[in-house]
């Protein structure tokens, strides 16, 4: 956890994915039965541990998950409270791909976000990134205005029109 980073950056970037990345079954138990309680529970849990200028609160936050049958694959997108600083998430995107065996097994988790970021890195003020299952972060592509729909899009683009 990075204390100089508000909350919302670090239950963005470490919390979230981490829980997806190494307990995916788990992760979609918790939500489909909690809810936004499971949700909120992480970032609270985050939240406990970074001094009081660092909090923000819980509001505006909402979920849905989409099968997307013809992949066999599930994502869940995640609305964020609204990006008080450069570098926060307006989105993220938990996708759970069909596991794939070669002579070893491949992951098949990816976590997608929309970060705010200064208009010098992307003149729409948006970027989509990736946090890896070994937490390494990925800058790829200008992204799109902030727009759930549009992130949806640019996601699954990025996963299967190549």
């Amino acid at each position: 956890m990075e204390k100089n980073r508000s909350q919302h950056f670090n239950y963005t970037y470490e919390s979230m994915p981490v829980i997806f990345h190494s307990q995916t079954k788990s992760f979609f138990t918790y939500l489909e039965r909690d809810g936004l309680k499971f949700l909120e529970f992480w970032w609270d849990h985050m939240g406990a541990r970074l001094d009081e200028v660092k909090l923000a609160p819980f509001e505006g936050v909402a979920y849905e998950i989409r099968e997307v049958p013809e992949k066999k694959s599930k994502i869940v997108l995640v609305t964020l409270p609204k990006p008080k600083e450069d570098f926060e998430a307006y989105f993220m995107a938990f996708v759970e791909l069909p596991v794939k065996f070669f002579p070893v097994r491949l992951g098949n988790t990816r976590v997608f976000v929309l970060e705010r970021v200064p208009e010098k890195i992307s003149l729409t003020g948006t970027s989509l990134a990736e946090v890896t299952p070994r937490g390494n972060f990925l800058r790829y592509q200008n992204g799109p205005q902030v727009d759930l729909e549009a992130f949806y899009q640019i996601v699954y683009s990025k996963l299967w029109k190549k």
